[in-house]
């Protein structure tokens, strides 16, 4: 098994679409039906393995780095994002060139983002991707045919661009991808548009009652009625002798009113405006960003030039625009927003802090960090400003600084907006609940990760404790958590407590996976490093021999894990007092590692892993 369903190589001038790529590959759940079929890569689990991108920190020298040539080893495929900007990188080359070399031709994808194949001028392949890698380990003048996905305008959309690269990574049909995903939008969109009848309902109800504001109250009446009359007419079968009513879509519906609401509502703008905004909303939570941004764009044409219907319809086409990853229409977006919100109006106040966060997201979204910071520290001035519960509102603006801030390195700076998330997500949503343990665990692990152990195991406690009320005992959340409780009672040395919670969290993913699972020996990897601290060497060797014979299984021989089992063996039998079989030990990972990776930095790295069996 491979540890990573897929290695992306990019420029970082494609950092949305990787981040939107990355987010939906390890959030997709194959369908049913294909779940324990075989494959190229075995049986086919629930989701993939997890997907690696981490490119933030490329070393000065020529050479990738350890880190990164162990995550093409560990890879089951790599997706290459091309651009022109991509195709001059000499990084996603060597990554390229890489993995051919470990890998060979066949599980290189590729997603175009911009640029065309074959054109001088405008070239998105990187020359490692063009050309296949002869006899030699060198480029031949061999043409290569990578499997493409293409995002491009007019080209397979994100939706179709993704189930291309899922179904390569699983090794399964694109039909069976594509059927499952048909069937999933439909019923999301029957239930969408059921609940839009439900609002107009509401919206009838409450301008009935509103007699306080007559005028006000009938008039948005006749606008709800108009509204409601307008969706049901949407209902009709345009020719009941051709169409079943049993087969159409709510696709079909959502198309039919935005169509007649561009066409039959001209007289009534604002019954016009208000049911466009709606098919636009809902074509956008679809992820048809071309079809949002029309009935947006119409809408707008229906309202006047300032107000809070037109300011909210700008910002509605910002998130259209941040789902595209243009950051430069959601700053005309923005823009456009603020200019139609007169300063003085009711709903000034609560529309310039959502202006003001907006801003924030499309500078993080453009790489511009140190604006994101102020400009987000300025929406959550102006949320506690607001009246009403701006709880969950602030927990995200919070989480989104933090994560800036971390992007600029300033970490003492993240900390306490983390800790602010954490508190407001606890007091909206309740400390039981999987979004505040999710956020206490972030926390925990940076503790951990700085040496405050301490108030990492008290955390880490707590988000067990959670995670028993609300997640079922074999998730693999709570599995993941055991592990890191583990590593942190071993470095405060309760060394049974952590063999205790790394063996259940290996239990877990052994009932979950399987007891062949990558997973299943890391768990006792780190169970191994427990025992050893205990002086249990006999115990330890035996986990380090049950990880390797996993690590064996689902990793090559040159894979740099192998490396690490052997510096923990080293490690272990120094710990033991014996010496020549530790400094055997030392020398056989070094030895490894001098396959995997010769240069100075890599071996000093292996020789400080076993410096303590000399």
């Amino acid at each position: 098994m491979h540890r990573y369903a897929a290695f992306i190589s990019y420029s970082h001038a494609d950092t949305a679409t990787v981040r939107w790529l990355h987010r939906r590959i390890e959030t997709y759940r194959l369908p049913r039906a294909l779940i324990g079929t075989d494959s190229a890569f075995g049986p086919v689990p629930r989701r993939l393995p997890p997907v690696f991108r981490d490119r933030d920190e490329l070393p000065a020298s020529g050479d990738l780095g350890q880190e990164l040539r162990a995550a093409l080893a560990a890879a089951r495929c790599l997706i290459v994002v091309c651009s022109p900007r991509a195709a001059r990188s000499r990084w996603v080359d060597e990554e390229v060139l890489s993995f051919k070399r470990l890998h060979g031709e066949g599980r290189v994808l590729a997603l175009i983002v911009a640029g065309e194949p074959g054109d001088p001028d405008n070239e998105c392949f990187p020359p490692a991707l063009r050309r296949r890698i002869g006899a030699d380990r060198a480029l031949s003048d061999v043409a290569a045919e990578p499997i493409a996905a293409d995002v491009r305008p007019g080209k397979d959309g994100r939706r179709l661009a993704a189930l291309k690269l899922i179904a390569a990574l699983a090794d399964v049909r694109l039909d069976s991808l594509v059927r499952r995903d048909v069937a999933r939008r439909q019923r999301r969109l029957m239930w969408i548009t059921a609940a839009a009848v439900a609002v107009a309902l509401v919206t009838v109800g409450l301008a009935v009652y509103a007699e306080s504001q007559r005028r006000v109250a009938e008039r948005q009446r006749r606008l709800a009625d108009r509204s409601l009359e307008f969706l049901i007419g949407t209902f009709n079968i345009a020719n009941p002798a051709t169409e079943n009513p049993r087969t159409i879509t709510a696709l079909t519906v959502l198309t039919r009113a935005s169509r007649s609401a561009r066409a039959e509502l001209a007289d009534e703008p604002a019954v016009g405006a208000r049911l466009l905004r709606a098919t636009g909303e809902i074509y956008a939570n679809l992820g048809l960003p071309r079809e949002a941004e029309r009935d947006l764009r119409a809408a707008l044409a229906r309202l006047p030039a300032t107000g809070e219907q037109r300011a909210l319809t700008e910002l509605r086409l910002v998130r259209v625009a941040f789902d595209r990853g243009d950051a430069a229409a959601a700053r005309r977006a923005i823009a456009a927003a603020a200019a139609a919100v007169p300063p003085r109006a009711r709903y000034a106040a609560a529309l310039t802090a959502s202006l003001a966060e907006a801003r924030g997201q499309a500078n993080v979204l453009s790489g511009d960090y140190a604006g994101a910071v102020r400009d987000l520290a300025e929406a959550a001035r102006r949320r506690e400003a607001l009246d009403g519960d701006q709880r969950e509102a602030l927990g995200g603006v919070w989480m989104n600084q933090a994560i800036a801030l971390m992007r600029l390195h300033r970490y003492a700076e993240a900390d306490p907006l983390f800790s602010r998330a954490v508190a407001t997500y606890s007091a909206k949503f309740g400390v039981d609940h999987v979004l505040t343990a999710r956020a206490l665990q972030n926390r925990a692990f940076a503790d951990f990760e700085s040496g405050q152990i301490v108030p990492a195991q008290r955390r880490m406690a707590q988000v067990l404790r959670i995670y028993d009320h609300v997640l079922e005992q074999d998730h693999p959340t709570v599995a993941a958590a055991r592990i890191l409780m583990g590593r942190i009672r071993t470095a405060n040395r309760d060394y049974d407590g952590a063999v205790a919670d790394l063996d259940r969290a290996a239990a877990i993913y052994r009932r979950l996976y399987g007891p062949s699972a990558p997973a299943v020996g890391d768990a006792n990897f780190y169970a191994a490093e427990a025992e050893a601290g205990a002086g249990r060497t006999d115990a330890a060797l035996r986990r380090v021999d049950a990880t390797r014979s996993i690590y064996d299984s689902a990793y090559a021989a040159t894979d740099p894990d192998q490396v690490e089992l052997r510096l923990l063996r080293a490690r272990v039998l120094a710990g033991g007092g014996r010496v020549a079989a530790a400094t055997a030990a030392c020398d056989d990972a070094l030895a490894l590692q001098r396959r995997i990776d010769p240069t100075q930095a890599a071996l000093a790295t292996a020789r400080a892993g076993c410096a303590t069996s000399k």
